[in-house]
């Protein structure tokens, strides 16, 4: 056996070949492999001290800090070390550490706010980078037990079953669009504002605004088809990069730019709801 650039342990079988590409990265599906093993690690431990009461949360102005967060982001990190020692691993509790081509971005709990209340919405995320471009996401609620993965340009999965966001036959005013407020727009004065206007804009455009607290299960919703779409505000990286992937392979259309996203599960829908943003946001966008 050999090690190879990135620290993982290559053997001379031709299973351990198909786990690396010509240039010495693991492949999209070796990384997916070990993405959904993590979030599992993590989901399964913060299901349990859900169900057990062991929701303890230090509560801030604009932000909590549950007791299980660092907690679970470790678990995620041993998956990850476990197979790809030499990885970057950028944790949202914890930071970035390491240098190499191939990051890995990690929401250990996505829902803070909800798990800290024992409202049952919460996920785990993890999104796979390789010399910055997302190649593969792993979502898991593991309070319903969903896990989607993604990989770039191979399709979107929910419990190893292809999904995609097939837009349902119904007009926009009788729909649900996700809402997410990242928190550089819940600290900011101006933002917070702006995001006011575009939370009118899209409450006169669609039947409900929906705003979970936890973008992760909104993403599921909008890949799965069962949200018309998305408006992203501000959005914090460590659910985002998962998010807009699942949403891309799942076929949901998309704009973006300025700090914003917005995808729909069609070019019409995609287009009302850039319609319901200010003049000033949409003239950012790049659809």
């Amino acid at each position: 056996m050999t090690d190879g650039d990135d620290g993982f342990e290559r053997g001379d079988d031709e299973t351990a070949d198909a786990a690396w590409d010509a240039a010495g990265v693991p492949t999209p599906e070796a990384l997916a492999e070990t993405a959904e093993a993590a979030v599992r690690a993590a989901g399964d431990y913060l299901a349990e001290r859900f169900r057990d009461g062991g929701t303890v949360g230090e509560f801030h102005t604009d932000d909590v800090k549950a007791e299980a967060d660092e907690a679970a982001e470790e678990l995620i990190f041993e998956e990850i070390r476990g197979v790809f020692p030499a990885h970057t691993l950028h944790g949202e509790e914890s930071g970035r550490s390491g240098s190499g081509r191939v990051e890995w971005i990690v929401d250990p709990l996505d829902g803070t706010n909800n798990y800290a209340i024992d409202y049952p919405s919460i996920a785990t995320a993890v999104a796979v980078q390789v010399d910055g471009e997302t190649l593969v996401a792993a979502i898991y609620e593991p309070l319903v037990d969903d896990c989607y993965v993604a990989v770039r340009g191979g399709g979107a999965t929910l419990n190893d079953e292809p999904v995609t966001a097939a837009p349902r036959d119904r007009p926009l005013d009788r729909s649900t669009v996700s809402l997410v407020v990242g928190l550089p727009a819940v600290r900011d004065e101006a933002l917070r504002g702006e995001v006011e206007t575009v939370r009118r804009g899209l409450a006169d455009r669609c039947k409900r605004v929906l705003e979970t607290w936890s973008p992760c299960v909104d993403w599921g919703l909008l890949a799965r088809g069962s949200i018309a779409g998305i408006v992203c505000a501000y959005p914090d990286p460590f659910e985002q990069e998962a998010g807009e992937l699942l949403a891309s392979e799942a076929g949901v259309v998309s704009a973006s730019g300025d700090g914003y996203y917005v995808g729909a599960g069609d070019e019409e829908t995609l287009a009302a709801l850039v319609e319901a943003l200010p003049a000033s946001v949409r003239e950012s966008l790049d659809e």
